[in-house]
């Protein structure tokens, strides 16, 4: 617990909106409470899917974007929403967060995107500093987990390590970090989970 303490005072002392819940149903709530009756759009997440986000918006209303579901089309139209939901790679003792992608459709969004964005972050995915956050996206339990869960031919898939490799199944092909919330955005909201969420 003071390892997210710290990371959600750091956080805060970068201008995020950060808040700290006990567990999932807590951050189910937290986000479904500051999106309200807004559009939303949702980024490529196991730790969004394991909540029923998605479930939980359409149930009550809300329009919802998202390409898991709503196949490709849904990403122009999910960086089009009022609130953007997704998670990251990797979150620094500091408060930087680090993201990875294929097409880099959550770098885009969280850069100039919709007006407002939600982090939902576990435990999980705190590191010491940038260096540590670099080494968890390639490692084999995030990139080369999710390559595997994707089906897809990649060396951190079948190896479980990375080479840098030059594959067109990557799945890291845009790398950020976000030292402060982006000036794109009017909101950026980060939710962290004290319990491991996503990959």
């Amino acid at each position: 617990m003071e390892d997210i303490k710290h990371v959600n005072e750091s956080l805060s002392r970068r201008g995020f909106k950060s808040c700290m819940v006990p567990d999932g149903q807590s951050a189910l709530g937290t986000a479904l409470g500051i999106i309200g009756g807004g559009s939303v759009g949702i980024g490529g997440s196991l730790t969004v899917k394991e909540l029923g986000l998605y479930e939980a918006l359409k149930e009550r209303g809300n329009a919802v974007y998202w390409h898991w579901t709503d196949g490709a089309a849904a990403k122009a139209r999910a960086a089009a929403a009022d609130y953007y939901v997704c998670s990251a790679n990797a979150v620094t003792r500091d408060g930087v967060i680090a993201l990875t992608d294929g097409s880099g459709n959550r770098v885009a969004a969280l850069s100039s995107g919709p007006r407002n964005a939600i982090l939902i972050i576990g435990s999980n995915k705190i590191v010491a500093d940038g260096r540590e956050a670099f080494m968890r996206m390639r490692s084999a339990g995030c990139a080369g987990a999710n390559a595997k869960r994707l089906g897809l031919h990649t060396p951190c898939a079948e190896y479980g390590e990375c080479d840098d490799c030059t594959s067109p199944e990557r799945i890291c092909s845009v790398t950020a970090f976000f030292e402060r919330p982006s000036k794109g955005l009017e909101n950026t909201y980060v939710i962290l989970v004290d319990r491991n969420m996503g990959l």
